[in-house]
């Protein structure tokens, strides 16, 4: 292989500790570091469900939904001695239980009051199909209360399980003039452990809204003061048309209510509810619009990303540079185009998995250093940087760092191989236009960058 026109080097493992290569300085990125913490703490790697059950069938049963869709980070009890010594073991990591009411050691429910009063989420699954046993529970804090009447039900018993888990994702916001009835569906959403904004106003939800992007799930009365329901839900659907928001109205008229239940469809709620609602009911619909929401983002995420490396596309990138520059009006705003050097040498000599190889450890180095910004995988081997009120010389230290960095990266692509590349930049600095136009301008710098030499940063200020 000709050195000068070679932009990597292939090291085997043995040849490593005659390397004179110089140690990665240690960059610690705080926000980085929170979410490992974060994700240490809760995430789905140590988050634990308990089930006590006593019945070895239904047991069995149990045991081989849930280890195909929740894993093996689950604890089971068939006692409500071994509940609680579990539940002291496991306390700090458990997301939610799945609990019998009658057990050996507590025929009439102690088990699931010890579970609640602990405050974790729990879904009763019972053979008692008692209607007053079913309302004490429910009135105790329960999130839901299943019967053993068939397969499905065990089936949708483990899906509220992990549905508990993640609901802390999608914050509801209440909108209800009465103080008593915002307190009442509150109590029912904390149950099922939803983040909860409330409003007395329609004027007051907007404001939340405005403030609170995160906003997932509004529950609407009709009747408020000033804007009523309806005219909230019309300009929640204008004004945040692209927001993955799920609309549940909420009324207790009961003149005209057919009418009314169309007008809000049309005007764009997902669901209607007439007042007064059963607790279930609740529940259920607003578990609903959660799972639509939630398929909802995750098509976005799909149209928006890239399938490989989990960065942003060029389509979504564009678009959301445009909105960024909009915020930095006359003032120097920079946009990078990076591309790896002889990147289809890499696929041709040592494959595509390779490639792939290289490709996903770029995009995460890219997506750590640069976190605060806007970056996107825009072609095969090609990634977009944009970085607002940066100026020429310091997008231009900022990337030629980013570069010796990637330069002095070993990327291990299996089969006891190491992998070195090198990255050409070009950077287009500007007050104005648009990120298409910055786009071509530090794509025509790229070129430059490529033809001189490769493995080298030019940039342009346009102004």
């Amino acid at each position: 292989m000709n050195t000068s026109q070679s932009a990597y080097c292939l090291e085997r493992r043995h040849d490593l500790r005659q390397s004179t290569t110089k140690k990665r300085p240690l960059v610690i990125n705080v926000l980085f570091l929170t979410t490992l913490s974060l994700y240490v703490l809760r995430g789905t790697a140590v988050v634990t469900y308990l089930v006590v059950e006593d019945d070895p069938v239904v047991s069995k049963i149990l045991k081989h939904i849930i280890r195909q869709s929740l894993g093996d980070h689950v604890v089971y009890a068939s006692t409500l001695q071994d509940a609680l010594y579990l539940l002291k073991q496991h306390r700090q990591t458990l997301a939610a239980a799945l609990v019998d009411v009658c057990l050996p050691d507590a025929p009439n429910g102690e088990a699931v009051d010890a579970i609640v009063t602990a405050g974790v989420p729990c879904v009763v699954l019972t053979a008692s199909n008692n209607e007053e046993t079913r309302q004490r529970f429910l009135q105790s804090g329960i999130a839901d209360y299943v019967t053993k009447d068939g397969r499905y039900w065990y089936l949708y018993a483990v899906k509220m399980l992990a549905r508990l888990e993640r609901n802390h994702l999608f914050p509801v916001l209440v909108v209800d003039d009465s103080k008593v009835c915002r307190n009442t569906m509150i109590r029912m959403l904390e149950t099922h452990r939803y983040p909860i904004i409330e409003a007395s106003s329609a004027e007051e939800a907007l404001e939340h809204l405005e403030k609170s992007p995160e906003i997932r799930i509004m529950v609407v009365e009709h009747e408020l003061p000033g804007m009523n329901g309806l005219e909230l839900v019309q300009m929640v659907r204008y004004k945040y048309s692209s927001r993955p928001i799920g609309i549940i109205a909420i009324s207790g008229v009961n003149c005209g209510r057919e009418q009314l239940t169309v007008d809000f469809i049309k005007s764009g709620a997902d669901d209607f509810l007439p007042k007064p609602f059963d607790h279930q009911e609740f529940t259920c619909r607003i578990t609903n619009s959660t799972l639509a929401t939630e398929a909802f983002i995750q098509l976005q995420e799909q149209a928006s990303k890239d399938y490989l490396t989990g960065m942003f596309n060029r389509r979504y990138f564009s678009k959301a540079a445009d909105e960024r520059l909009d915020k930095y009006n006359n003032v120097k705003n920079s946009m990078a185009l990076l591309d790896i050097d002889f990147f289809k040498k890499t696929n041709d000599e040592f494959g595509h998995q390779a490639g792939d190889i290289v490709l996903k450890t770029l995009s995460a180095e890219l997506l750590q250093t640069f976190s605060q910004l806007l970056s996107a995988r825009v072609g095969g081997e090609e990634f977009a940087i944009l970085m607002p009120g940066i100026n020429s010389s310091r997008a231009s230290a900022l990337m030629d760092g980013f570069r010796r960095h990637i330069e002095g990266l070993l990327i291990d692509v299996e089969d006891g191989d190491l992998l070195r590349i090198t990255v050409s930049i070009g950077i287009c600095t500007t007050s104005g236009g648009s990120a298409e136009q910055m786009f071509s301008v530090a794509d025509e710098c790229l070129y430059r960058a490529k033809l001189s030499g490769r493995n080298k940063v030019v940039s342009v200020d346009d102004d």
